[in-house]
């Protein structure tokens, strides 16, 4: 939903210096009278308020144009709209000006010529706003670029620190060694499937991290190797239900495994109440639900994997991820994406 329009007036103090310049230079300069006199004084008035409305109502109508034909979608469009908008105020305040300056200094009679002058007055000062302003419009824009483009990169130098810290996380190694030594003489056959799906995880995990996307049906393929693993350490107590619909669609590689083990760290998980995941595809979007039980003991954590997963999904998509919470349920919608990045 587009947010409503809003303008906040400030007074600057470059905007004002400006204003009382002009004010002087025009009376002073350009109109004969003596130096001083409460004539002059009060040409140096009225022309100082008239370019400075005439500046400030610029703005506004820059603001207004921005806001109704952004000069992303259309330069075209937006240029016309604000230089006829420019044009048009000018000229009105200008012939303001005029019957003020005629009113309180000397009579002025408003003639086609005069009217013929005000218009390409107006013209030149539409112009020459337009050039300054969208030039330090574009400049600042280009700055915030920048910055979001080093913020992006910081961020994902730090989901890589963190990727490569989950991997070699002793803790997740550790508990699959453990599990692997309790059943490797019970179970056999089962011990062997253990070695395979950890070492399709590892494998995965290694041979994606420095893509920027991968298949959903191979992030799917990992998940649920991954799950394999958890249901052998909780003793089946996790059921994954997958409904994936549009398997040839791309998503961030680890996106979902991340979601997936977001969902066992902080929920309670016993016979009496197993983990429900449940991991479908709606229109463009690839939900993670999981059932909430959440654990009493509030679980140490970096508290940046959704935040990072956001801002990633965010600059790559120009989409939000989203976030539902019930009373029962959790879940993480993440955007599809077809193209490549």
């Amino acid at each position: 939903m587009k947010e409503r329009f809003s303008y906040r007036f400030r007074v600057k103090i470059t905007a004002v210096l400006g204003a009382c310049c002009f004010g002087i230079v025009v009376p002073t300069f350009y109109v004969p009278m003596e130096l001083g006199s409460t004539a002059h004084l009060l040409s140096i008035l009225v022309a100082t308020v008239t370019s400075y409305v005439i500046w400030e109502g610029s703005k506004f109508i820059q603001a207004l144009t921005l806001y109704f034909f952004p000069w992303e979608k259309s330069l075209t469009q937006h240029l016309v709209y604000e230089v006829l908008g420019i044009f048009l105020f000018s000229s009105l305040i200008l012939i303001c000006g005029i019957l003020l300056y005629s009113r309180l200094v000397s009579s002025v009679l408003i003639t086609a010529g005069v009217i013929v002058q005000n218009g390409f007055v107006s013209f030149l000062l539409a112009l020459l706003f337009i050039a300054f302003n969208e030039g330090a419009f574009l400049f600042n824009q280009w700055k915030q670029s920048l910055l979001e483009q080093e913020k992006l990169r910081q961020e994902n130098l730090v989901a890589r620190v963190e990727g490569l810290k989950k991997q070699l996380d002793p803790h997740f190694l550790f508990n699959s060694l453990s599990v692997l030594s309790g059943v490797v003489y019970q179970d056999p056959a089962l011990a062997d499937r253990y070695i395979s799906k950890l070492a399709q995880v590892y494998r995965y995990v290694l041979d994606h991290t420095e893509e920027k996307q991968v298949p959903l049906s191979a992030e799917m393929a990992v998940v649920e190797a991954y799950c394999f693993l958890l249901n052998v350490r909780f003793y089946n107590k996790i059921q994954m239900h997958l409904r994936i619909a549009t398997p040839a669609a791309q998503v961030l590689p680890l996106s979902i495994q991340l979601l997936v083990e977001n969902a066992v760290k902080h929920n309670y998980i016993s016979e009496e109440h197993p983990l429900s995941l449940s991991i479908y595809t709606e229109e463009q979007v690839v939900w993670v639900e999981n059932s909430l039980r959440r654990k009493t003991v509030k679980v140490p954590s970096s508290g940046i994997g959704l935040q990072n997963l956001e801002a990633r999904y965010r600059y790559f998509t120009g989409q939000s991820i989203r976030i539902e919470e019930t009373a029962d349920t959790f879940r993480v919608g993440l955007p599809l994406l077809n193209d490549s990045l």
